[in-house]
């Protein structure tokens, strides 16, 4: 068996801090961890004053109610992602984005409100 790119003639691979993000941002794990970010911060994000701008995420919302609503789109998300593995990182980075932005949004909403 010839050692992947990836991998030392030895079967080694390398342990480098570039190496080990290359495989949390191509994980399905991260994905499905940042789902539960983006659905905790959304909730979060609801309970102190911001609203769903996604169009989808929104219509349902009012269908099947905050919490569902977005707990249905993750799993959307989820079963959309599990066939798309060579594409996960960028769809990581939009998510780990989209967490990044649910921070900021109830961090602002937050202290307006105190």
């Amino acid at each position: 068996m010839q050692p992947k790119s990836s991998e030392f003639a030895n079967g080694a691979e390398p342990q480098g801090w570039e190496f080990v993000f290359s495989r949390v941002l191509r994980s399905r794990w991260t994905f499905a961890a940042l789902q539960v970010l983006d659905l905790l911060t959304t909730l979060v994000a609801f309970h102190v004053g911001a609203f769903e701008i996604n169009p989808l995420v929104a219509h349902l919302t009012l269908q099947f109610g905050r919490f569902r609503g977005v707990l249905l789109s993750k799993l959307i998300a989820i079963a959309i992602a599990m066939g798309v593995r060579r594409l996960v990182w960028v769809v990581n980075l939009f998510y780990a984005a989209v967490v990044g932005w649910n921070l900021v949004v109830v961090t602002l909403l937050y202290m307006k409100q105190h």
